[in-house]
């Protein structure tokens, strides 16, 4: 019968979710981890079975956290930092693995990597959030590495990205020309010495702090991320269908248990606005501000989205998933479904977690390919 299942139950996002759910509460890791896989086959870009996979991931990891940290306290070994830092990046616990790699510097001054780490780190934050200050720990960091090893590689290439991404041309042609010497020639790199070639500038004038500022102000990059041949940040970040997305959210409102649906694109538009009564795009009211007749329901997510997510990174709170509002007349909850930004409002009785699931799996089956 559970082969069965297999088959014919587990044809949506939510029924995956629910067995497996359902095979947690009994202890039933095994099996619960069984049917993420055979989910995430099907819908690869599901937050939620991506969620589901992680919860076991990290519970599965605790002895080797635990073996890992007795080794660092007993001798600092740094091989030990190096896997504890690589398994909490793998676990999604950044904060965590950003303190170890702080650490490790401290613990061995002399030794590149844990520079190199810091740098990978706050570049990648700096590539999501266009934040100055993650711009220069990024570069900083990357330059130690460098100087503190004069025959590696990465962060050469690491620092060769940021300033292709930042339009740094001169600093890229002195990249370039460190990379020529001691990068072996594989076709990754033929294409990356030649995209450099096209815009290195070695006669450029350029000031670094200028150009994260400015990239901080007007939120934008020089040239996109992924025109950078090296570059692994293809996110497989599932694509709401915007044809079937509103259907969705109408279907989710005649259940009752919510009572109004934004989703935006990332440029801040409306895919879709729905609400229980069937109220047009730029229908008045809001939990927040109540008694702001002019302020509507999608001025609050576009709000969350331009200004909430953003700045919990610079107070060092994290990417955000979600964001949770409980008021007085009900709860709203904002947050990320692959590429779009989506907010839902409900009654106060309703539990906003719960909420939250129900939309996102919902839209989460009506994707199709990657962002």
């Amino acid at each position: 019968m559970e082969r069965i299942a297999s088959w014919f139950g587990g044809r949506t996002v939510a029924a995956f979710v629910d067995r497996t759910r359902k095979k947690l509460a009994a202890g039933k890791l095994e099996e619960a981890a069984r049917i993420v896989e055979l989910g995430l086959e099907k819908f690869p870009g599901s937050s939620s079975l991506l969620d589901l996979r992680l919860s076991l991931r990290r519970a599965r990891a605790h002895k080797t956290m635990r073996r890992l940290e007795g080794r660092i306290d007993a001798s600092g070994d740094p091989i030990a930092y190096e896997e504890l830092i690589k398994l909490y990046q793998e676990l999604e616990l950044p904060d965590e693995a950003r303190r170890r790699a702080e650490r490790y510097c401290e613990a061995h001054p002399s030794r590149d990597n844990p520079h190199l780490v810091l740098g990978e780190m706050d570049l990648e934050a700096f590539l999501d959030d266009f934040s100055a200050r993650h711009g220069y720990s990024a570069h900083g960091h990357l330059v130690q590495a460098c100087n503190l090893n004069a025959m590696a590689l990465r962060p050469r290439t690491l620092l060769a990205e940021l300033f292709f991404c930042i339009g740094a041309d001169r600093s890229l042609a002195t990249v370039l020309s460190a990379l020529r010497c001691m990068a072996p020639e594989t076709p990754e790199m033929l294409a990356t010495f030649e995209v450099m070639e096209r815009v290195a500038d070695e006669d450029a004038e350029e000031r670094l702090d200028g150009l994260f500022e400015r990239i901080e102000v007007e939120g934008e990059l020089v040239r996109d991320p992924e025109d950078w041949p090296l570059t692994k940040r293809q996110t497989g970040k599932t694509y709401v269908s915007e044809e079937r997305a509103e259907p969705v959210a109408q279907r989710l409102l005649d259940q009752g248990t919510m009572e109004e649906i934004v989703i935006l694109r990332r440029d801040g538009s409306v895919v879709t606005h729905a609400t229980a009564g069937g109220a047009g795009e730029e229908s008045a009211g809001t939990l927040i501000q109540p008694t702001s007749a002019g302020k509507t329901f999608i001025d609050v997510v576009r709000t969350v989205g331009r200004k909430v997510f953003p700045q919990a990174t610079e107070f060092d709170m994290g990417k955000f998933k979600r964001c949770t509002i409980r008021g007085a007349t009900g709860n709203v909850v904002v947050g990320r479904v692959g590429n779009v930004m989506v907010g839902v409002r409900g009654a106060r009785s309703e539990e906003p977690v719960r909420m939250w699931d129900r939309l996102s799996v919902a839209l989460e089956s009506v994707c199709g390919g990657a962002v």
